[in-house]
Formats: C-alpha cells, structure tokens, sequence
C-alpha cells in the first residue's frame, strides 16, 4: 500500500527539501498537495480534496533522516 506514493517521496526528497522544507505534505500518487502547517492540517486538506483514506500519505518535510520515519495513526468514526 501507498508504494507509487513513497517511492514518488523517496525519488523526489531533494527537490521537497527545497520547496516544502518544515512543512508538511500530501503525497497521492505522483502528485503533491499542500504546503501546511502540521500534519492535522494536511490530513483536514486531504479530507476536503476528498482524497480517501488509504490514497496518500503525509510526510513532514525535513533534513532529519530520523523525522522520516513513518508514523501511523488510527482514525475512528462513531
């Protein structure tokens, strides 16, 4: 899952560094959406896009090799 996304994200990191450096990003495909502010923000714009869970991924952008790694979280809906 998200293959085409992490593989768009890990061919591209150097031009992200340069465009998106501390912010966050959504990545779906080989397209990037965003700049935000945090990740809460760039989850809200997937949402409003009305991208669906599963068809992207939200990276931090940094020069931190440790703040690549990949964080998931849960989301439930009562």
């Amino acid at each position: 899952m998200l293959e085409k996304e992490r593989a768009y994200f890990e061919s591209n990191l150097s031009v992200l560094q340069q465009n998106y450096m501390g912010k966050y990003v959504v990545i779906s495909g080989d397209q990037v959406i965003g700049p935000y502010e945090s990740d809460e923000d760039a989850y809200s714009g997937a949402m409003e896009a009305k991208y669906p869970l599963g068809s992207f991924m939200i990276k931090h952008i940094t020069d931190d090799l440790d703040d690549q790694i990949q964080r998931f979280t849960g989301f439930v809906y009562v």
